[in-house]
C-alpha cells in the first residue's frame, strides 16, 4: 500500500516535472518569437508617434504637406505656360516676382513720435508724416543705362532757366552715370498702381533685366533713356547745371546733391490725376483738399 502509494507519488512527480520541463520547453522556444513579437509592438508605437507629431507639424504649419514643393512647381509651370499662350497685356507689377500693386484705402501713420529714440530716429519719424514725390532718374554711361526711384526731387527755380534738384547716397551707379555723361532724365510716375509698379522696379538697384518688359527710348550712345508705359505721366530732359565752381554736383558728407537744368519736357500718359507721392513707407494717393471756409 505504502509502496503504491510512493510509485503513485514518483509517477505524479515524473508527470509534473515531465510538463514542467515541457513547458520551459516550449517557453524556451516561444521566447523569440516574443521578442520579435514584442519588438515590432515597439515599432509600431514609435512610427504611431511620429505620426502624430509630423500630422501636428502639418496642422501648425510648422512642415509643409508631402509633395507641396512638387505641386508648387507643376502649378509655376502651368501658370508660366498659360501665360505664354495668352496675348500681351499690360500688367501693373514691377517684375515676375514682385507683388501687384492696388489701392486700398487710407491709413494712419505708424511713426510714433512720442516712443523713446535717438535724435535721428526721432527726424525719421517726424519725416514719415510728410508725403513726397516719387520720381525716377535715368542715365546713360558708355552704353550702360542705370536707373533709381527716388523721392527727394524737388524744383529749385524757374528762370532764368528752370532747375531740379535731388541727392543721392554714395556710392551710387546711377550718379557715376549722371556724373560721367552730365545728363538725366526724371519720370513723373502716375499716382496709380501702374506708377507704383514702376517705381517699385527700380528700388531695388540696377540689378541686371530691370529694363526688361519696359518700353524704353534710349538717345545715343549717353543719352538717358526714356520710359513709357501707363506708369509714366512726364519726363523731363535734364542736363547737368555747370554753373559755379562745384557746377551741379554738390557733396555733403554721405550724399551728392544734384542740380539739374531742364531742356525738354516730354508728354507720357494724359491723365487728370496727380502724381505718385510716398510717407510712412508707402505709396501714397493725394487725396482730400482743406479748403478755406
Amino acid at each position: 500500500m505504502i509502496h503504491c502509494r510512493a510509485m503513485r507519488k514518483a509517477s505524479l512527480g515524473v508527470l509534473r516535472g515531465g510538463i514542467a520541463s515541457g513547458a520551459t520547453r516550449r517557453w524556451a522556444l516561444g521566447a523569440p518569437r516574443r521578442a520579435l513579437s514584442l519588438l515590432s509592438v515597439a515599432r509600431g508605437v514609435h512610427d504611431g508617434v511620429l505620426g502624430v507629431l509630423e500630422i501636428g507639424a502639418w496642422l501648425s504649419g510648422r512642415r509643409p504637406l508631402p509633395y507641396s514643393s512638387t505641386l508648387s512647381q507643376k502649378r509655376t509651370q502651368t501658370s508660366s505656360a498659360s501665360y505664354q499662350q495668352q496675348p500681351p497685356i499690360q500688367r501693373f507689377q514691377s517684375s515676375s516676382a514682385a507683388p501687384s500693386f492696388h489701392a486700398s484705402p487710407p491709413e494712419l501713420p505708424t511713426a510714433d513720435l512720442d516712443a523713446e529714440a535717438s535724435l535721428p530716429e526721432q527726424l525719421r519719424s517726424v519725416m514719415r508724416l510728410l508725403a513726397n514725390p516719387v520720381v525716377v532718374c535715368t542715365s546713360t554711361h558708355g552704353g550702360v543705362r542705370r536707373a533709381m526711384t527716388m523721392s527727394s526731387f524737388t524744383s529749385l527755380t524757374l528762370a532764368p532757366t528752370p532747375l531740379v534738384t535731388f541727392n543721392i547716397a554714395t556710392p551710387s551707379r546711377t550718379l557715376d552715370a549722371i556724373a560721367a555723361s552730365g545728363a538725366f532724365n526724371i519720370h513723373v510716375l502716375a499716382g496709380d498702381a501702374a506708377g507704383a509698379a514702376v517705381a517699385d522696379r527700380f528700388t531695388r538697384g540696377n540689378v541686371d533685366g530691370v529694363f526688361e518688359g519696359l518700353a524704353t527710348l534710349d538717345d545715343g550712345e549717353d543719352g538717358a533713356p526714356v520710359l513709357g508705359g501707363e506708369g509714366v505721366l512726364r519726363v523731363l530732359r535734364c542736363r547737368v547745371l555747370g554753373d559755379g565752381p562745384e557746377g551741379g554736383l554738390v557733396r555733403v558728407r554721405d550724399h551728392v546733391i544734384v542740380v539739374g537744368e531742364v531742356v525738354e519736357m516730354m508728354p507720357g500718359r494724359k491723365t487728370g490725376e496727380f502724381g505718385l507721392a510716398y510717407a510712412d513707407r508707402r505709396y501714397r494717393q493725394v487725396g482730400d483738399v482743406i479748403a478755406k471756409d
